[in-house]
């Protein structure tokens, strides 16, 4: 099967976590499927589910942002204030999915083999700290598409809001006053954490990531039933755990960016609050697309967090 991946070959997903699972695959098939994964991404972000559904590459793993027309419900981890960590968030979200979501048929077209999220995004001064309403009102933020862009907007910010690919030349450049929405590990990767002199540490983060790895049905169906049993028993909820990697490598990020003189502190009990009045009308909408689906989106938003914030998974 041959798996599109978009990020840098050495980005922790490749390397770590789709690299793992696809020697699993091989293993509990005795060799009968195996992945290959390109060298390079075989179509842009936002056409890979396309990609997939056209035969173009078997498989691949999509952001779900780029994708929230088809799949409304899958947002919900992209909701303000409500990041745990990257492996609670990846096991809730396949829970949430199984108990919740799977009967509204968002994957119709598609096999869905995994969902996961990455570590939440933070708040990062370059100048001054980033604590108040008050700090962003009349400062410009590069921000993270979608929900991160939006809190930054209600906010009063200037933004300016690029894949994140482009977040360096932006922040080297000196064109803005902080950056949002991403978290320490991905702001090393990207190499702008140097820029940074101050990070605010908002509880439950601005919004996290996530993704599905999807794979095209036909493909599927050409495996046999007893090795697609197999695949599916180190996928889904056993790939989600792989994701407690992220939090290992993200919990290193922030320590090596505090010894390198970032200076880290939480967000205040205000900033919280009034941060928590900006999320009102994004978890408002994303309530609404969950009864437009015929989905309990309360219940299911209540049951997420609950499980996101597990730590016996």
């Amino acid at each position: 099967m041959v798996i599109n991946t978009y990020l840098p070959p050495k980005y922790p997903l490749n390397s770590h976590v789709l690299k793992a699972w696809a020697d699993d695959v091989a293993r509990v098939t005795e060799g009968r499927v195996r992945i290959l994964i390109p060298p390079a991404s075989l179509a842009a972000p936002q056409q890979l589910w396309e990609a997939v559904t056209g035969g173009v590459v078997d498989g691949a793993y999509v952001f779900n942002g780029n994708f929230y027309r088809q799949l409304p419900l899958m947002q919900i981890a992209h909701l303000p204030l409500g990041s745990t960590t990257a492996r609670g968030m990846s096991v809730a979200l396949w829970r949430t999915y199984q108990r919740y979501f799977k009967s509204a048929n968002e994957y119709r077209d598609v096999e869905l083999l995994a969902l996961f999220a990455f570590p939440g995004g933070q708040l990062y001064g370059l100048k001054h700290p980033l604590n108040s309403l008050a700090d962003l009102q009349g400062n410009k933020v590069w921000a993270l598409p979608g929900v991160a862009a939006q809190v930054m907007e209600a906010a009063g910010a200037g933004v300016m809001s690029t894949p994140a690919a482009k977040i360096s030349e932006i922040v080297a450049s000196g064109m803005v006053d902080g950056f949002a929405g991403i978290p320490e590990m991905d702001a090393g990767a990207l190499k702008v954490i140097r820029y940074a002199r101050y990070e605010t540490v908002v509880p439950g983060a601005l919004t996290s990531p996530s993704f599905s790895l999807i794979l095209n049905k036909k493909k599927w169906q050409s495996i046999s039933p007893q090795d697609r049993a197999a695949i599916m028993k180190v996928s889904g909820e056993a790939f989600a755990q792989r994701l407690a990697i992220f939090d290992q490598i993200n919990a290193g990020a922030r320590k090596k960016a505090a010894a390198d003189g970032l200076r880290v502190s939480e967000a205040s009990p205000q900033f919280v609050e009034a941060l928590k009045q900006l999320a009102v009308p994004l978890e408002t909408a994303w309530l609404g697309r969950a009864a437009r689906a015929n989905v309990d989106g309360a219940a299911a938003l209540a049951f997420y967090r609950e499980e996101a914030g597990r730590t016996d998974q």
